[in-house]
């Protein structure tokens, strides 16, 4: 019941308080969306579609899955170095409501959110809760980073024009990280902000960043946690290379880890809805002039496999609906 209240709790602070935010950034999507398919051609891409092999999506489904199972492991070493015990099962169950409320809510906030009420109600330690999904967003987003700037360095020609983002994305949650990190800078910082205690303001945010300094302090849990994310982004990168095979397009999977985390870095941008328009067209980007055999894979595979890769998600988010619903 207070899971329900929390996530009613949160979609109508996502229609107050984000309103404009709500309208814009799925028109945003939609006008995107409107501007590719007029390019490649929306029966085109319907026939890719209906082609694409089943075999190969089930494998790309079962992928999710895995990668869901990692991001719900290292969530769970976040909490467990804070000496919060939670089972595997139920971080990947609460993961999963999560992933719903992303993937139909304007933002990803409101998901996060779901996942510290879960998470807190069933600990009792809602500021260790909220610190590991913090936490787990920040060393998950510098993991992303890295492999970005890999394959930024790999592919510089044609992928330059992202730098700025990639780089700024790394620098962003490296910059975070350490001062988490360093105790000397956490008591320089807190020295020089003063938090108004508005409704316990500056306690709640103060035992939040204690915890995560906890977290982030113990370097082996570091370690391991960005070491679990990139594998996290690894099994990103195979999704993806199993949707291009099921589009029948044998794209290179040395060439999905080279451009694959530029695409993600760049989806993270908070322009669109969820990423939608601005994922297809970065696809668009890096792979519509691979060649594979004699020909180029083209506009609408590239954007096929983008909706595709965004279709797997939301279908796997579902199941995370459901236990919501069940829990009511």
């Amino acid at each position: 019941m207070e899971l329900e209240q929390t996530a009613t709790t949160t979609i109508q602070a996502q229609k107050k308080g984000l309103g404009l935010s709500r309208l814009v950034r799925p028109l945003i999507s939609v006008a995107l969306l409107v501007i590719l398919f007029r390019s490649v051609g929306f029966s085109q891409f319907l026939d890719n579609l209906a082609g694409a092999s089943k075999p190969w999506l089930a494998v790309g489904l079962l992928l999710v899955v895995v990668a869901l199972v990692i991001s719900a492991y290292k969530w769970q070493w976040l909490l467990t170095v804070q000496g919060v015990r939670v089972s595997l099962t139920k971080l990947f169950t609460s993961y999963l409501v999560g992933l719903f409320f992303n993937n139909f809510l304007p933002t990803n906030i409101g998901g996060d959110v779901v996942r510290i009420a879960d998470i807190g109600r069933h600990t009792g330690r809602m500021p260790e809760a909220t610190a590991s999904v913090v936490g787990e967003r920040i060393l998950a987003g510098f993991a992303l980073g890295l492999t970005a700037v890999v394959g930024l360095l790999l592919s510089y020609q044609i992928s330059r024009g992202f730098t700025g983002a990639v780089v700024g994305l790394l620098v962003l949650f490296g910059i975070v990280i350490v001062v988490f990190a360093s105790p000397g800078i956490r008591r320089s910082l807190g020295s020089r902000i003063a938090l108004p205690n508005l409704f316990s303001l500056r306690d709640k945010v103060v035992g939040v960043g204690k915890s995560m300094a906890i977290s982030f302090s113990n370097k082996w849990v570091l370690l391991w946690v960005i070491i679990l994310s990139i594998g996290f982004h690894a099994t990103v990168i195979a999704i993806n290379y199993t949707i291009f095979r099921a589009l029948g397009q044998d794209v290179s999977l040395v060439y999905c880890v080279l451009v694959i985390p530029i695409i993600m870095a760049v989806q993270m941008l908070p322009i669109s809805f969820n990423g939608l328009g601005v994922r297809e067209g970065a696809y668009i980007v890096f792979f519509s002039s691979v060649r594979v055999g004699e020909t180029a894979i083209g506009d609408t595979n590239a954007m096929a496999a983008s909706l595709l890769f965004w279709a797997l998600v939301t279908v796997v988010s579902l199941a995370g609906g459901l236990i919501f619903a069940l829990r009511r």
